[in-house]
């Protein structure tokens, strides 16, 4: 008979199926927190618990939470989960003032299929507080830095306000509202939602309230860095033979840059090269502003420069007397004159002849060390001119 059994498919299937559905019990059925006894299998969910009060009241004390016993057949275990995740715990305390009450637990939305079920505990104690709304002030901080080379335009958002609820203590701590707004890396303007946080007078953030709206929608204008800057002509290349340089100006002295900030600018100004190469009379020429590394633009871009032109002289001062600076206790030993032979356009070293003052010989003793030191002789003289040689190069001082 057995063997007939063995043989037959369709048992065989049969008892496979039952013997599927055993171990499938058997692996799910619910552990540590259900048990099983002759009733069913009981399963046990924790469900915080939603105070219903009426308009004008507020609960303040801490979120209560429940436990849910549900007893219910073997067979449902397995969809009981997600059919409790629908379920909701209440306690009414509609038409109840200020103070604290003991309200009783009651149970919503439970799964239909359940044999029975228990709340544990079946009444919480909760604080009632009367409830306010007010207005406050927004205000808006700005944070960051937009990406370099861009700065944040004209920030006016205007006049905002929003609500504030919640128990009257809470409510009455409330300062003002304020939201973020992170600028950085931003390099075109943007609009950005921006969280808004009650918070009291030390700028703590008050959680116990709600705010209506929670957040707004602000435009953060950012534009590219703009800033004026001075300009600077720098002589490049030699006049024609016989020529030398006697002046140049600039008729544009200061540009509008895009792309960097005052701070990143050099103190002196941009320089503007001029090419006064094989010059050999006045002229007037446009020249090209230089950017420097991360401008994007200069308005206007070129500039025009007016170069004077002179014939080229040479002139000699003797017995120029030798300056000692930066050295209090510092003094000469040995030559203190010094003949200087210049050379530059033939008006201004007409100047110089007949004003000396303009050109003085020194030493600078700042760095030296105590003792004696021979020292190299250094001139000044007006723009244009160069030294062209000099009787002695250096002088000794004697620094104390």
């Amino acid at each position: 008979m057995m063997d007939r059994f063995l043989r037959n498919t369709t048992a065989l299937r049969i008892l496979a199926l039952v013997l599927a559905c055993i171990l499938w019990l058997a692996v799910h059925a619910p552990q540590g927190g259900s048990n099983q006894d002759k009733g069913g299998v009981t399963q046990t969910y924790p469900l915080s618990v939603h105070i219903e009060t009426s308009n004008d009241m507020v609960v303040t004390s801490p979120e209560p939470s429940a436990t849910v016993r549900v007893t219910t057949s073997l067979l449902r275990v397995p969809s009981l989960p997600a059919d409790m995740l629908k379920a909701q715990l209440v306690a009414n305390a509609q038409g109840l003032g200020p103070g604290t009450e003991t309200l009783h637990v009651a149970a919503i939305n439970m799964p239909s299929g359940i044999r029975s079920y228990s709340i544990s505990p079946a009444t919480i104690t909760v604080v009632l507080e009367q409830k306010e709304t007010v207005q406050r002030s927004v205000s808006l901080q700005v944070i960051g830095t937009p990406q370099a080379g861009y700065t944040l335009g004209q920030f006016n958002p205007g006049a905002i306000a929003a609500n504030i609820s919640g128990a009257a203590s809470a409510v009455r701590s409330v300062k003002h509202i304020v939201g973020t707004v992170d600028i950085t890396g931003l390099s075109q303007t943007t609009t950005k939602v921006v969280q808004l946080e009650p918070v009291d007078a030390s700028g703590r953030v008050v959680q116990s309230v709600s705010v209506s709206p929670a957040s707004i929608s602000v435009t953060v204008p950012i534009a590219a860095s703009t800033e004026a800057v001075n300009l600077t002509p720098v002589i490049t290349g030699t006049p024609a033979p016989g020529y030398a340089v006697a002046g140049v100006t600039l008729a544009t002295t200061q540009v509008t840059e895009v792309g960097l900030s005052a701070a990143q600018l050099p103190k002196a100004g941009l320089d503007v090269p001029v090419d006064v190469n094989n010059l050999s009379h006045d002229v007037s020429i446009s020249v090209p502003v230089p950017l420097r590394q991360g401008m994007t633009s200069v308005s206007p871009p070129t500039v025009t420069a007016v170069v004077q032109i002179e014939p080229s002289a040479t002139l000699t001062l003797q017995k120029l007397p030798i300056q000692v600076q930066g050295g209090n206790q510092a003094s000469l030993t040995g030559v203190n004159s010094v003949d200087v032979v210049l050379s530059g356009p033939e008006s201004v070293l007409r100047a110089i002849s007949q004003n000396p003052s303009q050109v003085y010989a020194y030493v600078d003793a700042s760095k030296a060390k105590s003792g004696t030191a021979s020292l190299p002789i250094q001139v000044h003289v007006p723009a244009y001119v160069d030294v062209v040689n000099l009787s002695v190069r250096s002088a000794q001082v004697a620094i104390q």
